[in-house]
C-alpha cells in the first residue's frame, strides 16, 4: 500500500472514469441557473466519507462540513471569486442532488469501472474461469409502514467480494427476471464461471450464460421438480466422495463432503456437463449430530476445467458472499441500520458502500473495519483509496 500524496491532475482523471463515463454531467438533474458544484465533487465527497465509514447522512454531511481546504482543492471544489476559499456544498444541495440521480446510470458507471479493472486480477481469456456469485439483499431500514424495504440484487467477485455489478429490484420476488438485465451491465462475461441460489436455476439463464461465453454452478430445487427427481435417482451411493471439507466455528464443526459425475445425456437441462451432491453435516463441540443438509447441483463447467474440489469452492462461494459482503455492509458500515428512504438516495448509497468496500479490499485491506479506521485517521486517505490507481 503506498500511501502518496495524489495530485488534483492524478484524482480527477481517476474520478471522472469512475463517475463519469454515463451523461450525468451533461444531464444534472438541477436548473443550470444557480449551479455552483460540480456533480463530480459531490459524489466524490459522498464516496470518500463513506469510505471513512460514514454510516448515516448526518455523518456524511458532518464529514463533508469538515473537509480541509487543501482536500476540496484536490477534488476541484468550487473556489469562491470573493475570498478565495475553497467550498463544499451545502449538505441540503447533497441531498437534493442525491436523490434525485438516476439509480440505473450509476449502477452501470460502477459496472464498467470495476469490470474494466479485471484485467489486472484475472486473466479472463485462459486459465481458470473467474468465480462470480450473484445474490440479492434487502435494505432493511428503507421499511417503514406503508413501504417495505427496498431490494438490491449484485454480482461479486466469489473469491474476494468485490461488487462488480448491481441494480434496484422490486423485491426478492422477482430477483430471477432481473438475473439477465444486471449480468448485461457486465461488458465481458467470457470465462467466468457464475452461481447462485436455486430460483437462478433457469433454462433461460443457461443459455443465456452459454450464449456469453460464460460457465454455470446452479443448485437444483423444488423449483425444477423433473430435473431433481433425475438428479436424485442417479445411485450416489455407488459415486465416491470426491473431497471433504472440516471446519469448526460458532459453536459447532461442520464436515462437507462433494460427489461429481458427468452429467447423463438425458439430463433436462441445457449445456449442463457435470452434476453433483453436496452434503454437509453438523455437530456440536461434543461431537453430538445436529443436522444435515443434502443439495443437488448442475454446472456447465467440464472435468477437465473444474474437479471435484474447485466446484465445492465455486458452489461455496454463493453462500460466503453472506459473511463477506452483506455482513459487512449490515455491520461495519450500518447499511440496515440507515433510515433514509427518500428518492435515489437508499440506492446511491447502497452503491458507494459496495464501493468502499471494494475499493479497501484492493487496497489491501481484509478487514474493512481497520481500513474505515485508516481513512477516517486522515481526511486525505480516502481520496487516496479513491484516486489510487490499482
Amino acid at each position: 500500500m503506498i500511501l502518496a500524496r495524489v495530485t488534483t491532475r492524478h484524482l480527477c482523471s481517476i474520478l471522472i472514469a469512475t463517475w463519469c463515463q454515463i451523461d450525468l454531467l451533461s444531464e444534472l438533474p438541477r436548473d443550470r441557473r444557480g449551479r455552483r458544484h460540480s456533480l463530480v465533487v459531490i459524489l466524490t465527497l459522498v464516496q470518500a466519507a463513506v469510505v471513512g465509514g460514514a454510516t448515516t447522512f448526518a455523518a456524511i454531511r458532518y464529514w463533508i462540513g469538515a473537509v480541509p481546504q487543501h482536500v476540496l482543492a484536490d477534488v476541484r471544489a468550487r473556489q469562491s471569486p470573493r475570498t478565495g476559499l475553497y467550498q463544499a456544498p451545502h449538505p441540503d444541495t447533497v441531498c437534493r442532488v442525491l436523490e434525485q440521480l438516476d439509480p440505473a446510470e450509476v449502477d452501470a458507471a460502477y459496472a464498467r469501472y470495476r469490470t474494466a479493472q479485471l484485467a489486472d486480477l484475472y486473466d479472463t481469456e485462459a486459465g481458470e474461469p473467474v468465480p462470480v456469485t450473484v445474490d440479492g439483499k434487502s435494505h432493511r431500514g428503507t421499511a417503514d409502514g406503508e413501504h417495505r424495504a427496498r431490494h438490491r440484487m449484485a454480482a461479486m467477485l466469489a473469491e474476494n467480494a468485490i461488487t462488480l455489478a448491481q441494480l434496484d429490484v422490486d423485491g426478492k420476488s422477482n430477483e430471477i427476471t432481473a438475473f439477465i438485465p444486471l449480468l448485461d451491465q457486465i461488458p465481458d462475461l467470457n470465462n467466468m464461471a457464475i452461481s447462485a441460489d436455486m430460483m437462478h436455476t433457469q433454462r433461460e439463464h443457461a443459455r443465456y450464460l452459454h450464449k456469453r461465453g460464460a460457465y454455470f454452478v446452479l443448485p437444483v430445487g423444488g423449483n425444477q421438480p423433473g430435473l431433481f427427481d433425475q438428479l436424485d435417482s442417479l445411485g450416489w451411493k455407488d459415486v465416491p466422495v470426491g473431497w471433504t471439507t472440516y471446519d469448526r466455528g460458532h459453536g459447532r464443526q461442520e464436515i462437507r463432503t462433494i460427489q461429481v459425475r458427468p452429467a447423463p445425456t438425458s439430463v433436462k437441462f441445457p449445456h449442463v456437463k457435470q452434476v453433483f451432491l453436496i452434503e454437509r453435516h453438523f455437530w456440536d463441540l461434543t461431537g453430538r449430530p445436529l443436522s444435515c443438509q443434502a443439495v443437488l447441483g448442475v454446472t456447465s463447467l467440464t472435468a477437465r476445467q473444474a474437479g471435484p474440489r474447485r466446484l465445492a469452492e465455486l458452489a461455496r462461494g454463493e453462500w460466503a458472499i453472506e459473511n463477506r459482503n452483506h455482513y459487512v455492509r449490515d455491520v461495519t458500515l450500518g447499511e440496515d441500520r440507515c433510515r433514509v428512504r427518500t428518492g435515489a438516495l437508499p440506492s446511491i448509497l447502497a452503491v458507494m458502500r459496495s464501493h468502499a468496500i471494494s475499493t479497501l479490499r484492493l487496497l489491501g485491506f481484509t478487514n474493512i473495519t481497520e481500513g474505515t479506521r485508516w481513512a477516517r485517521d486522515n481526511f486525505e486517505h480516502p481520496p487516496i483509496a479513491l484516486g489510487l490507481n490499482i
